[in-house]
């Protein structure tokens, strides 16, 4: 497995205009981070910035471990799903472009007045044609539990296997099915020969009305590794027993200065996984 740091961690400080995808592979680079995982959310001018990322990349010996796409196949327009489809293709492009195997996409989520059944559909549809495309560019997608259509495993798995395409598998977000109120364990149990890209985040519980809300009524704060509900370090060595060896992307999401919360979380999975401090480990 390859520790790896998503710009997400960063989406404060990008969004206030202090971080650009070039600063943050420097911010990689500084940490021992050796894996990192860029999103289209973060271009200001892709057509400009894409050439000084993949100089920068090489120059600092960093390898992307996965590309991030913001897409939504449940939307009820049908020009919108298009849309979503060409971001999808789009990200495939642009992860040949960065050397990256995998892309992470989205369901959607579903909306008000839409059947889940049509919905599934649509983003049945949508994958399936997305992952033709990435089978033949020797990328993997993989399908983010995140939401209401695709937030618990078995709805994931349901997608995987009604797609049926070798292109498309899961990324594994550890933190995301707390809010569906499903044990990352038994996600795992469900997942495991499916999963080709993981996201390592950690949660608590709150009670003062902040927060994301999950379906139980709960409502979950993020924090920085080993200091939520997440057992980050369970999980990490079952994927591990059971020969996962892709990259883990820390998705820092609490509150606070960001690098701080990121120093923590980094520090914290390199304890608790023996990590050395370049962030490798099989």
């Amino acid at each position: 497995m390859n520790l790896c740091l998503s710009m997400w961690s960063f989406h404060r400080r990008f969004f206030q205009g202090e971080m650009s995808v070039i600063e943050f592979l420097g911010e990689s680079s500084a940490r021992g981070i050796r894996v990192v995982e860029l999103l289209d959310v973060f271009w200001r001018d892709k057509a400009s910035e894409l050439p000084q990322v993949q100089h920068r990349l090489a120059e600092l010996g960093l390898k992307v471990g996965a590309y991030a796409v913001s897409n939504d196949f449940a939307a009820p327009d049908a020009q919108a799903r298009r849309q979503a489809l060409q971001a999808v293709l789009d990200g495939i492009e642009t992860a040949q472009a960065l050397k990256a195997p995998v892309v992470r996409v989205f369901s959607g989520d579903l909306k008000a007045g839409i059947e889940f059944a049509t919905a599934f559909a649509w983003v049945v549809e949508g994958l399936r044609e997305a992952a033709g495309v990435a089978e033949r560019c020797g990328i993997r997608l993989a399908l983010e539990n995140h939401g209401l259509l695709a937030g618990q495993a078995e709805q994931v798995r349901q997608i995987l296997e009604a797609v049926a395409s070798p292109a498309l598998g899961s990324t594994f977000d550890c933190g995301n099915f707390l809010l569906v109120g499903q044990s990352p364990y038994s996600a795992w149990e469900a997942l495991a020969p499916y999963v080709v890209h993981v996201h390592v985040k950690d949660v608590r519980e709150v009670t003062d009305g902040q927060g994301w809300p999950g379906l139980d009524g709960r409502r979950y704060i993020g924090t920085a590794c080993g200091e939520g509900q997440v057992p980050l370090k369970e999980l990490l060595h079952e994927k591990a027993r059971a020969g996962y060896r892709g990259a883990v992307s820390l998705e820092y999401e609490g509150p606070g200065d960001e690098g701080a919360g990121v120093d923590q979380s980094v520090a914290y999975l390199r304890s608790a996984c023996g990590w050395p401090s370049g962030g490798f480990a099989v």
